[in-house]
């Protein structure tokens, strides 16, 4: 009996729950245009946080991206990787539209970026993304790049400077790749240990060798290409791109793994050594103390 009035129950929620969001979903598309029912349903079904926004909350964020420009797809896509836009304020939706802008990337371009990285609207600090797009422009031609970037790399938006630097230094100048085939990979969104031990791999078996500073560039080197270097899982890339087993990757980083702690342990014996230049602290003349003892 229980079963059966416990089943009943679940059948009668399911078919409440179910013609709520159905009836969220028209009210929802009715206040799109470009977007229908169906579409919308989609994004409610895959995102069930959604449901709990008002259509008013729906109404107000979207009229607002829609007078930005944005269009309906992106606008779905936008809301539904990032809900919390239902409740955010209006201006400052505006004011990190306005940011973002201001990058000079190209009003397609940012449009692309913030429907790929949604999250991205919630950023309004103007003058550290003006600095943090000149840093990276410095380095890597054209804003276009800059763009790509931040596209593949949403982080490089927060990571630290320093850390950038190493990234770039070992890129660009130990492994030298060229700036379109960084700008193209995702090697940013590494860390720095997992683009020197898959290089450092490639290397020993005779698969990877930088770029000659003699050679023009843009010339073919033989080289695996940057993204299937970093991008790829640890079997892909020992498989498909070093031509060794899983295990044999597994072990090679087990291995590197030490091979730099090994490395830290002697810098660090090393500072701890008195310095050469310094001079060392005076013994006691014991001799000279017990004469004048005597």
């Amino acid at each position: 009996m229980f079963t059966r009035l416990g089943a009943r129950f679940l059948r009668c929620y399911s078919n409440s729950s179910s013609g709520a969001t159905s009836n969220l979903a028209e009210t929802i598309a009715a206040s799109i245009e470009g977007v229908d029912k169906a579409g919308v349903s989609e994004l409610l079904t895959a995102v069930p946080e959604l449901t709990k926004y008002t259509p008013e909350q729906w109404h107000r964020t979207v009229k607002l991206l829609t007078t930005e420009g944005l269009e309906a797809q992106k606008l779905l896509s936008i809301i539904g990787g990032h809900p919390d836009l239902l409740v955010r304020p209006a201006e400052k939706i505006a004011e990190s539209l306005h940011c973002w802008r201001s990058c000079q990337f190209g009003d397609a371009n940012m449009k692309v970026l913030v429907s790929a990285h949604p999250y991205f609207l919630d950023f309004t600090n103007h003058g550290h993304l003006a600095q943090r797009v000149a840093f990276l422009h410095s380095h890597f031609e054209t804003r276009k790049n800059v763009f790509r970037l931040f596209l593949n790399a949403p982080n490089l938006l927060v990571d630290d400077q320093h850390e950038m630097m190493a990234k770039i230094t070992f890129l660009m100048q130990t492994a030298r790749h060229e700036v379109l085939e960084v700008v193209k990979s995702c090697a940013f969104s590494h860390e720095l240990e997992h683009l020197r031990c898959r290089h450092m791999f490639l290397e020993r078996l005779g698969l990877f060798k930088p770029r000659s500073l003699k050679v023009e560039k843009g010339t073919p080197t033989g080289n695996p290409a940057l993204h299937q270097i970093t991008d790829t899982s640890d079997k892909r890339f020992a498989v498909k791109v070093a031509y060794v087993t899983l295990e044999e990757y597994e072990v090679f980083q087990e291995l590197y793994r030490r091979e730099l702690e090994h490395d830290e342990r002697y810098e660090t014996d090393d500072d701890d050594e008195p310095d050469e230049t310094e001079p060392l602290e005076r013994e006691p003349n014991r001799n000279a103390d017990l004469k004048k003892s005597r």
